[in-house]
């Protein structure tokens, strides 16, 4: 029998866990397997159709995500990008740490916080949509307004810039037909990394090329759980780093006649992760009073009343127990009343400690589960990590194939052919990946 404590202990447990389910469920780590496992093999298509589609549609998260997907097939299916940017128009907010370093951020209305390179891709990804489409006035607002969160004019200190998105910018800019544009972020882009003395030469082209080659390349990070037993278990940024999956290797792109373009690779996304765990922990407090702060506080208590109930019941046990050996020896007239009743204390005791270290595993298993900030982590996994940028002056023949030591890609034609021919591709460029032609 349970004693009144263990009866209110899982009373708790009920309460804790019926208000945890009430919540919304967001999508795991676990929800994206299938979809990555095809991303990673260059199959996008697939990827696109087994997208968790269960819960957060429509949301921020997986707009960004899906919008992506679509693109890197041809596809300018930007409607939802398209909501997303009508929705969180003029909510860019600001934010000046410790450091003088200059954030920026998103709350979108399902209460997630978008990072600055998140922000700034929605506007690439409404860009190369538009172009798609043809309607490229609409494609250099939009390319407008991702350099201007770039260049963050009045806040020079620490604000927010790369050589990588500078370079798919400048592509931008080419596809909708302002290669005056393009000239200043690539040579923007020389500037931060003096390495790209290729972006440089190619910025001091008084035309755009006649052929311009984007090609995105990595499946995106991996986020990994590094808790420090020192640390509050519910800060995110002392748990979780980025790890980031591409092999960077080296790329071959030729025409059907065998005409090679040779790509030059870009720096990788390395710091926009590094300034996402940054700036996540100078707006700590705020994140915590989210929706998803407050998801993992439950989701620690609930883990937490499991152990203290199942740590009562043991201990009823043994103790029950223990009573009824006692009863036997004082009440039970025969010559082995003794050695009956220690027997029964003692397996009783035994039980109960098994039921009590048996609880803990499982529960600091479910509660290791719970707050392992990788597996709920919330962020956009559908971005590239690094790209190669290639150009020629040549006439090219389609199809253009693109290939590293274990991937290769068919690209039909061009992405935009206007003033210049300019084409877009991903390669997921996997550091493991199973052939799949």
């Amino acid at each position: 029998m349970l004693t009144p404590v263990a009866y209110r202990l899982l009373w708790l447990v009920v309460v804790l866990l019926v208000s945890g389910c009430s919540q919304d469920r967001l999508l795991t780590k676990r929800d994206y397997q299938e979809s990555q496992r095809y991303f990673t093999q260059g199959d996008a298509e697939n990827a696109l159709l087994k997208f968790p589609h269960r819960v957060e549609r429509g949301d921020f998260i997986t707009t960004m995500e899906q919008g992506y997907l679509s693109l890197i097939q041809g596809k300018s299916q930007i409607n939802g990008l398209q909501r997303q940017a009508e929705v969180l128009d003029d909510r860019v907010r600001y934010h000046v740490s410790r450091e003088a370093k200059t954030f920026f951020y998103l709350q979108t209305p399902e209460d997630y916080f978008a990072s600055e390179h998140e922000v700034i891709w929605l506007h690439f990804l409404l860009s190369w949509g538009y172009s798609l489409q043809g309607k490229y006035s609409d494609a250099c607002v939009e390319a407008r307004v991702a350099g201007s969160l770039l260049s963050l004019a009045w806040s020079p200190a620490g604000h927010f810039d790369d050589p990588a998105m500078r370079l798919f910018l400048a592509g931008l800019w080419t596809m909708c037909g302002e290669w005056h544009e393009a000239q200043v972020d690539l040579r923007a882009a020389w500037f931060m990394d003096n390495n790209l003395t290729w972006a440089k030469d190619l910025a001091e082209l008084d035309q755009p090329p006649s052929n311009l080659f984007l090609v995105l390349g990595g499946p995106g990070p991996e986020p990994e759980w590094n808790p420090e037993l020192t640390a509050n278990p519910l800060r995110s940024e002392r748990q979780v780093s980025f790890r980031l999956r591409g092999a960077k290797s080296q790329l071959s792109i030729t025409d059907r006649h065998g005409i090679a373009i040779v790509p030059y690779l870009s720096p990788d996304a390395g710091k926009w992760y590094e300034r996402h765990l940054a700036r996540e922990s100078e707006l700590h407090e705020l994140i915590m009073d989210s929706t998803y702060g407050g998801k993992a506080a439950v989701s620690s208590t609930i883990a937490g009343g499991k152990i203290a109930a199942t740590t009562g019941i043991g201990l009823a046990v043994g103790i029950s127990g223990t009573a009824l050996g006692a009863a036997i020896i004082n009440y039970v007239n025969t010559s082995n009343a003794v050695e009956l009743g220690l027997v029964v204390a003692g397996a009783s005791i035994k039980k109960g400690m098994e039921i009590s270290r048996e609880g803990y595993r499982e529960s600091a298993g479910e509660l290791k589960k719970d707050l392992d900030t990788s597996i709920t982590y919330r962020f956009v996994r559908y971005l590239p990590e690094y790209l190669w940028v290639g150009w020629s002056d040549q006439p090219i023949a389609y199809p253009v194939e693109l290939r590293t030591s274990a991937l290769r890609v068919r690209i039909a034609q061009p992405s935009v052919a206007g003033r210049a021919s300019v084409t877009v591709a991903h390669v997921p460029d996997a550091a493991i990946v199973r052939r799949y032609w």
